[in-house]
């Protein structure tokens, strides 16, 4: 049993990163699953499209009439998260993580994230159709939602990149822009028609965040390939500035907890709720604490390691 929980806990990212409801709700049951299929010749990315597979049937489902089709919904949207959580730990498992695999990871997230809250917005405004106000305030609520929602998992994956490249010796989580765009153009002649989309796809994530980040926090960098490699005194200064921080963005604004909470809304029929809570509750936090107490730490942790200019 013991080995059991060690090979578990390997499983995963740096806790220091990951978020709680993966640690204790997704990544238990994306692990059996991952070690059903540790001796099998289904790879990594195989189980990354089955996470986009449960996404588009939680699509499917929102927009049927039949009984149940919403705690239907909810329950693919719950188990694209754990295939999502299996993908990488499988692969961490038979140590075969590379670009490719956490690149097709990140577009399965975006596509996932992109029809679970577009079929969200269905749901709810075909039950708000009846009054042309309703619908409007529904309308621009699932709008800010959906716009901010995506700026706040664009910087729980900022900071929690800089977070390992400075503090964790085995960094190999992510690339910068300019990274993926000189490995874009290496494999060109060698691209399928899917692999051209998925990339595409990739590129505006990144660059899009990377426009975000730096007009939000001037004091940070998203030029992760310029940064200086591990060292025990770097890391404990950018610890030093960023620790508490990080154990917020991974709490409240990443991948795993939109999913699960949308997982729960949908199949509770209450989906206007969490709208009220992501859209108005969670930006309140965002934007008047969040963002103003990252963009101090970046300056500070910066400056301490003489890096403002990276």
């Amino acid at each position: 049993m013991s080995k059991l929980f060690d090979g578990y806990w390997q499983s995963l990212k740096p806790l220091e990163v990951e978020e709680p409801i993966d640690v204790w709700v997704h990544r238990p049951l994306a692990f059996i699953l991952a070690r059903a299929l540790l001796p099998t010749r289904v790879s990594p990315n195989t189980v990354t499209i089955f996470s986009m597979f449960f996404g588009v049937l939680a699509l499917a489902a929102m927009f049927t009439r039949v009984s149940g089709h919403l705690t239907l919904a909810g329950a693919c949207i719950f188990a694209s998260a754990v295939v999502d959580c299996a993908d990488g730990q499988l692969a961490r498992m038979r140590g075969t993580s590379s670009a490719l695999g956490r690149m097709l990871d990140g577009v399965a997230d975006f596509v996932v994230a992109l029809v679970i809250v577009g079929g969200g917005a269905v749901v709810v405004l075909r039950s708000h159709s009846s009054s042309i106000w309703e619908f409007l305030i529904f309308a621009a609520v699932i709008g800010v939602t959906a716009v901010t929602g995506s700026f706040h998992m664009a910087s729980y994956d900022q900071y929690k990149n800089l977070y390992l490249k400075f503090t964790h010796p085995k960094y190999g989580e992510a690339e910068d822009l300019e990274s993926a765009y000189a490995r874009y153009a290496k494999v060109e002649e060698t691209r399928s028609i899917w692999l051209r989309i998925a990339w595409q796809i990739y590129l505006f994530y990144l660059k899009n965040q990377t426009n975000y980040i730096q007009s939000f926090d001037p004091f940070t960098s998203t030029h992760l390939s310029k940064l200086p490699t591990y060292a025990p005194d770097t890391a404990a200064i950018y610890a030093k500035h960023n620790c508490q921080l990080m154990k917020h963005w991974r709490t409240w604004f990443g991948f795993g907890s939109l999913t699960f909470g949308f997982a729960v809304a949908i199949a509770l029929d209450c989906v206007e709720i969490y709208l009220v809570l992501r859209g108005i509750l969670l930006n309140c936090f965002y934007y008047g604490w969040m963002m103003p107490q990252q963009r101090r730490a970046s300056e500070r942790a910066f400056a301490e390691l003489g890096l403002q200019n990276k």
